[in-house]
């Protein structure tokens, strides 16, 4: 991995102080800050610098991970509200590595201090070297711009201020105002159409979401509704119809207790023909715990979920248990372990959930996992694998399932068991100098 800096034609002439202040102030941590500072404070206020991260292109842009460990930046939404823009891209490069270039535009109080640095990944990294050698750029970019913001004396290599804000006596007036109060929302719609001589096929999604995201609580509303119009001509001279207006809405609201707890209730309502239900509704009450700390979230996890509910199902058909519609108890526990080390990735979890009529008969046990392991320097070891154990089909129709429905995916046959594997080794080799991009025939114009 490497990290190079390139000087954009347009520069301020403060850059070169701004970074001997911070090359003073991380070559001498054990001095006082006021005795070894250079100043750089007259672009205004203490407040720390908004950031815009617009991630264009390529992979492993990691908003959560770089909102957790750069701290010292306020993290805007929008372009417009951003003292800071950042232009992420990236390129394949050769021998399997990959170049992203980070391009730091000033703007409003920095403007005209801009800057750029690139990231080298090679193509023997696993995933944590990967983002971690992208956060530490980006970190690295952004200190400019919290010297400038006159953060310099809470500077050393981390931020040494509160994580929420800068709150001295000083900064209050530059305190970061939030109109809408963390809350954001989103409205999008698309639809598309394929329409040939003997099949045709439209859908229209129409969709809704809203967040509210701080450290105490976290809410999420989200709705979607899929318009799905599906035909085929069989050879025999039949038309197979495929027609579903299916539609979701589900809430989330919790709260955190502590560095490693949180609690919560889970709701969904929505209708499912696969699942033979014209509306359900769930409402779960729920609680978790990360043996780890959430700020660690991002590189490694161990959490335990437990909640229990109830369901309310009306049915499209009659039920083979000969009901039309039916309000169940059921809990649910799952556990989950996943870590992104230097040797690569793992994960495994365990999750369960039962009805509780019926002395517990209708239940669900599914186990999973996976591993991408580094075994030496350019060769891998990829491994996932999963088995359940399916005992919860109290929603199967009565009447007899047609075979155009399985085809389709409108119905499926009642199953007790899934299993699922894969296995994978790749080697790579040769040179580990990659400097060189050639942009000639990109595989979105060849065959």
């Amino acid at each position: 991995m490497r990290i190079e800096h390139h000087v954009p034609s347009r520069r301020s002439a403060l850059g070169p102080l701004l970074w001997a202040g911070v090359s003073l102030l991380l070559s001498s941590p054990g001095t006082p800050a006021s005795a070894q500072w250079i100043g750089a404070t007259t672009l205004g206020s203490t407040s720390r610098p908004a950031v815009f991260l617009d991630c264009q292109s390529g992979p492993n842009c990691n908003r959560q991970q770089f909102r957790t460990e750069i701290t010292f930046v306020n993290w805007a939404r929008d372009r417009a509200d951003s003292d800071v823009h950042v232009i992420f891209t990236s390129q394949q490069m050769s021998g399997g590595s990959r170049q992203y270039t980070l391009d730091f535009v000033g703007r409003d109080r920095f403007l005209g201090i801009n800057d750029q640095l690139v990231f080298m990944s090679s193509g023997q990294d696993v995933q944590s070297e990967t983002m971690d050698g992208l956060a530490r750029t980006l970190r690295i970019g952004l200190l400019r711009y919290g010297v400038a913001a006159g953060l310099g004396p809470h500077l050393d290599i981390r931020f040494s201020g509160d994580p929420a804000r800068v709150s001295t006596d000083e900064e209050q007036e530059g305190a970061f105002y939030d109109p809408w109060n963390s809350w954001t929302f989103r409205v999008a719609v698309s639809g598309d159409v394929d329409i040939r001589e003997t099949r045709s096929s439209t859908r229209l999604n129409p969709q809704f979401n809203a967040d509210r995201v701080t450290d105490e609580w976290k809410l999420n509303l989200n709705s979607r509704i899929d318009l799905r119009r599906q035909r085929r001509d069989l050879a025999d001279g039949r038309e197979v119809r495929d027609d579903r207006d299916d539609w979701s809405l589900s809430a989330l609201v919790v709260r955190s207790v502590g560095a490693h707890m949180g609690i919560g209730i889970d709701s969904d309502f929505r209708n499912s023909v696969q699942r033979n239900q014209s509306t359900r509704v769930r409402v779960s009450p729920a609680i978790e715990y990360n043996y780890y700390p959430y700020s660690d979230a991002t590189r490694r996890q161990f959490i335990a979920h437990y909640s229990v509910g109830v369901e309310h199902s009306n049915y499209i058909q009659t039920t083979v248990f000969g009901v039309d519609r039916e309000t169940l108890p059921m809990h649910r526990v799952g556990v989950q372990y996943r870590a992104r080390e230097e040797w690569g990735n793992a994960g495994l979890g365990i999750d369960a959930n039962q009805y509780l009529h019926s002395g517990g008969d209708f239940y669900a046990f599914g186990v999973s996992g996976d591993l991408n392991y580094r075994i030496l320097r350019g060769l891998d070891l990829n491994v996932s694998a999963g088995a359940s154990r399916v005992n919860d089909n109290i929603h199967t129709p009565s009447g007899a399932i047609s075979d155009e429905d399985i085809l389709l995916g409108r119905q499926s046959l009642p199953s007790d068991y899934q299993y699922d594997a894969s296995l994978g080794l790749s080697y790579r080799w040769g040179s580990s100098f990659a400097n060189i991009v050639n942009n000639r025939f990109p595989r979105s114009v060849r065959w």
